[in-house]
C-alpha cells in the first residue's frame, strides 16, 4: 500500500503542475463565477428611474409612488401613449409602461425605455400593476397575492419535507448536476489513463519495475493519482458552480431555507468514485493494448462514448423510471453512476438497486485491477506494439506458466 501511495503522490504532483490542468481547473470555473457575477452587478446597479404609465383599461388608481426593495419609485400617469412618449423624450421619465385595453383578456403590458429593465425596474413595474389594480385592498393582501401559495411536498414514507421553489430545484437538480459532472470527469480524466500508463511502460526499464514495485502497485498507484487529480478538479468546479448559481439567483434564494440532499450526495460518492476508478482502469487497459500514446488516445474516444452512452437512454428511461431498462442500467457498472443519479432526481430508487449497483461496481473494479496489472506485466517489453486478442491470451498463458 505504501508503494501505491508513493506512485499516486508522484503522479499527482507531476500532473497538477500542467498548464492545461491549471487552465481547465481554475480558468473555466473563473469564467463561471464571472458569468454569475456580471448579472448581479448589472441587475442591481443604479437607482429606479421615474416611471411613467398609461392605463388604457381605465381601471387603475392614480399612483404617485411605490416602495420597492427599500427604495421609493416615483410614478407619472399619462392619459395616452403619445403623452408618455413625449414625456420620455423630454426626460420626465426614464421609461413608461403601457397597460393595454385588453389586459384582462390576456393582453401583455409593454415597457418602453432606453435599455432593457433590470431586476429593480421589473419589480417596480410588477408592483405598479399589482397595486394599481388592487388599490382598495389591504397591503398585506396585495403582498400575499404576489406569492399565492408555496406548496410543500411531504414524502409519505420518510416524512421528508421539500417546498416549491429553490428547495425543490436543489433536491432535483443536485443529482442531475452530479451525474453530468461524472460524465465530464470521464472525458477529462479517465480517458487520459491509457496514454499515462503507456508512457510509464515505455519509460521504465523492466528490471526497475520488477525489482522495486509490482505491476499491481504501479497500475493502482497511477489510477489513484489520476483519480485524486480528477477529484481536485471536480471539487473546484463544484465550488465554482455553486458560487455562480448563488450569485445568479441571489434574489430568488433570499429568504428561503435550503435543505441539502445528503442522500443524493452520499450515493453520488458511493457510485461515482468507484465508477471513475473503473473507467480509469479500463482506460489504462485500453492504452496498454493500443501499444502507444497516440493509439491510446484514439481508443480513449471509445471510452468517452461509453461514458456518454447513458444520455441516449434518458428519453426512454424518463417514461418508465422503474422499468426493466432503467433498473438494468442502474445495476450495470458502466452506467450505474449516471443512471442511478438521474433516477434519484426523479423518483424514489429502492435501496436494493442502489446497493446492488455499488456491489457490482466493486466486483468489476477488483476484476479490472487484476486484469490490467496482469496485462501490464505481460507486455512490459512490447514497446509500441498494438496487441491482438490472441496475443493477449498468449501473454497471459506465458505469464501463468512463468509464475
Amino acid at each position: 500500500m505504501k508503494m501505491i501511495w508513493l506512485v499516486a503522490k508522484t503522479t499527482y504532483r507531476q500532473r497538477i503542475r500542467s498548464w492545461t490542468f491549471l487552465f481547465l481547473t481554475f480558468g473555466l470555473p473563473l469564467i463561471m463565477v464571472v458569468a454569475g457575477a456580471v448579472p448581479v452587478l448589472t441587475e442591481f446597479r443604479g437607482d429606479i428611474p421615474v416611471i411613467g404609465y398609461v392605463d388604457q383599461t381605465a381601471q387603475m388608481a392614480d399612483l404617485e409612488e411605490i416602495k420597492v426593495e427599500g427604495e421609493t419609485a416615483s410614478l407619472i400617469s399619462y392619459p395616452t401613449q403619445e403623452f408618455a412618449k413625449k414625456g420620455f423624450q423630454q426626460g420626465e421619465v426614464g421609461g413608461y409602461l403601457i397597460i393595454p385595453e385588453n389586459y384582462f383578456q390576456g393582453g401583455a403590458p409593454m415597457y418602453y425605455g432606453e435599455n432593457e429593465p433590470n431586476t429593480k425596474i421589473e419589480a417596480a413595474l410588477e408592483k405598479l400593476v399589482r397595486v394599481g389594480f388592487l388599490s382598495d385592498t389591504p397591503s398585506w393582501a396585495v403582498e400575499r397575492v404576489q406569492t399565492p401559495a408555496n406548496i410543500t411536498f411531504i414524502a409519505q414514507k420518510t416524512g421528508q419535507r421539500v417546498s416549491e421553489g429553490p428547495a425543490l430545484i436543489l433536491r432535483v437538480g443536485t443529482p442531475i448536476f452530479l451525474a453530468l459532472v461524472f460524465i465530464l470527469t470521464i472525458f477529462t480524466g479517465a480517458t487520459q489513463m491509457g496514454s499515462v500508463v503507456v508512457l510509464e511502460k515505455d519509460q521504465r526499464a523492466m528490471e526497475v519495475v520488477v525489482t522495486s514495485i509490482s505491476p499491481t502497485e504501479l497500475v493502482s498507484g497511477k489510477v489513484l493519482g489520476m483519480t485524486l487529480l480528477s477529484l481536485t478538479q471536480v471539487g473546484v468546479w463544484i465550488i465554482a458552480a455553486v458560487l455562480a448559481v448563488l450569485l445568479l439567483f441571489l434574489d430568488d434564494l433570499a429568504g428561503h431555507a435550503l435543505s441539502i440532499p445528503w442522500g443524493s450526495l452520499l450515493w453520488a460518492a458511493l457510485l461515482g468514485i468507484p465508477g471513475y476508478f473503473l473507467f480509469a482502469l479500463v482506460g489504462a487497459g485500453l492504452g496498454i493494448i493500443a501499444g502507444d500514446a497516440e493509439q491510446a488516445r484514439q481508443l480513449a474516444g471509445m471510452l468517452g462514448f461509453v461514458g456518454l452512452a447513458p444520455m441516449y437512454f434518458l428519453g426512454v428511461i424518463v417514461k418508465a423510471l422503474d422499468g426493466p431498462l432503467a433498473v438494468g442500467l442502474t445495476l450495470f457498472p458502466f452506467t450505474a453512476p449516471t443512471i442511478g443519479l438521474f433516477r434519484l432526481a426523479l423518483t424514489d430508487v429502492p435501496l436494493w438497486q442502489l446497493g446492488g449497483s455499488f456491489l457490482t461496481l466493486m466486483v468489476c473494479l477488483g476484476i479490472s485491477v487484476w486484469f490490467v496489472s496482469r496485462i501490464f506485466r505481460a507486455t512490459m517489453l512490447m514497446y509500441g506494439q498494438k496487441l491482438k486478442p490472441q496475443e493477449i491470451f498468449r501473454a497471459f498463458s506465458e505469464l501463468r506458466s512463468a509464475g
